[in-house]
């Protein structure tokens, strides 16, 4: 029997005690079963960091890394070293994903061979929702320059890091996120791209922004 891949998926955590349990749960409980949850406890100062420990406990497929406070692309960065997945997957703490978000990109990723795939996300405000696309279901195949026009034109692919599924192997060559930096995605994700040979985007809301 072929063994499937596994998708390491890198939570950076920093005071979040109010939010961590419903984004675990979130990825607890996908489809895709086939999982390591890697929760990067990023110096908080509440009880986030027990909170992940506690949630160890109870789920064989967590691992919580302690480190001292250096901020989300330093957190995200311990994530990538520790990871033992095929393919890595972030969420921001305070964000849930839809149950069958890492499926959908896993399928895809396998059919059509993409070292990169992304969806599309809603954005969730205190009162409402709104979705980013018109969620049609279209997807869109393109290179790394095709992905770099759509970045600059803010369609399809995105300069964020917490929609994507990516292939392990984008984040060789000590590819990592500029520590200390605002909007640190956008320092990186055109070196993700870049190094992605297939990106794959499916417009179909599968992630929750908060």
């Amino acid at each position: 029997m072929e063994k499937q891949p596994v998708i390491s998926v890198i939570v950076p955590v920093f005071n979040v005690q109010d939010y961590v349990g419903k984004c675990v749960k979130s990825i607890q409980k996908q489809t895709y079963a086939c999982l390591e949850i890697l929760l990067v406890d990023d110096g908080s100062t509440d009880l986030s960091g027990m909170l992940c420990d506690k949630m160890q406990k109870l789920d064989e497929r967590i691992r919580v890394i302690h480190k001292e406070n250096g901020g989300l692309s330093s957190a995200r960065n311990a994530g990538i070293d520790d990871a033992r997945g095929d393919f890595l997957f972030f969420v921001d703490s305070d964000d849930w994903i839809d149950v069958d978000t890492l499926e959908i990109l896993l399928r895809i990723a396998e059919r059509e061979k993409a070292d990169i795939v992304e969806c599309s996300y809603r954005n969730i405000y205190a009162d409402h929702v709104e979705e980013e696309t018109s969620n049609t279901g279209e997807m869109v195949i393109g290179d790394a320059a095709f992905a770099m026009q759509c970045q600059l034109d803010w369609r399809y692919f995105k300069s964020v890091a917490w929609n994507k599924l990516y292939k392990k192997s984008i984040f060789e060559d000590g590819k990592r996120y500029p520590a200390g930096r605002f909007h640190e995605d956008e320092f990186f994700t055109h070196q993700a791209f870049f190094a992605a040979e297939k990106l794959v985007y499916i417009d179909c809301s599968k992630y929750n922004y908060v």
